[in-house]
């Protein structure tokens, strides 16, 4: 035991190289730990960093609210929140007439209607035809009927009201005020 004490003595010079130690272990823990100043400056880093993060969270919802929102318009049809509840029409409703139908045009754009009109003299490439009245033309595109209608459409001489159901959308460039993708065509 003895060999122990003195290797320690001479360690630490005795009471008085102890006492050195002991205080150099104290300072050198002092300076590992971080001084108040430091804990305060990160704790403002943090509740700013925390508060950016509530600003951006706020952002992120406006955004997908946003972006909920532009979804919702894309999938309505064009007519606006009229046209919602005049896309399918009423069973037994009355169809409108070629002039109805191109004095209300800004109202039915984008909307399923049902019209009842006459031919006019000219069908177009075997591909549409026309409604005629007094205040313009409706053209009438057979894109969605089945072939063989399409081939009695053109086939027959029309000289009597045809009933068109279809979806009404602005005419390309042309003579008609409107132009009407039809689903069925009675005649």
């Amino acid at each position: 035991m003895d060999m122990g004490n003195g290797l320690l003595k001479n360690f630490t010079g005795g009471r008085k190289g102890g006492f050195l130690a002991l205080l150099a272990a104290l300072l050198l823990l002092a300076s590992c730990s971080p001084s108040k100043k430091a804990d305060e400056e990160q704790n403002r880093e943090i509740h700013g960093l925390k508060a950016e993060i509530a600003q951006l969270k706020e952002k992120l919802a406006k955004l997908e609210t946003d972006q909920q929102a532009i979804w919702d318009l894309v999938k309505k049809p064009a007519g606006g929140p009229e046209s919602a509840t005049q896309m399918e029409p009423a069973p037994g409703a009355k169809p409108l007439t070629v002039s109805q139908l191109i004095a209300g045009k800004d109202r039915f754009i984008g909307t399923r209607v049902t019209v009842k009109g006459l031919v006019g003299p000219v069908l177009v490439h075997h591909k549409s035809l026309l409604l005629k009245s007094p205040e313009g033309l409706v053209e009438v595109f057979f894109g969605n009927l089945e072939e063989k209608l399409v081939q009695r459409l053109t086939s027959t001489l029309l000289d009597q009201p045809v009933t068109v159901t279809g979806m009404v959308s602005p005419a390309p460039k042309g003579g008609a005020k409107l132009m009407i993708t039809a689903e069925g065509v009675e005649f």
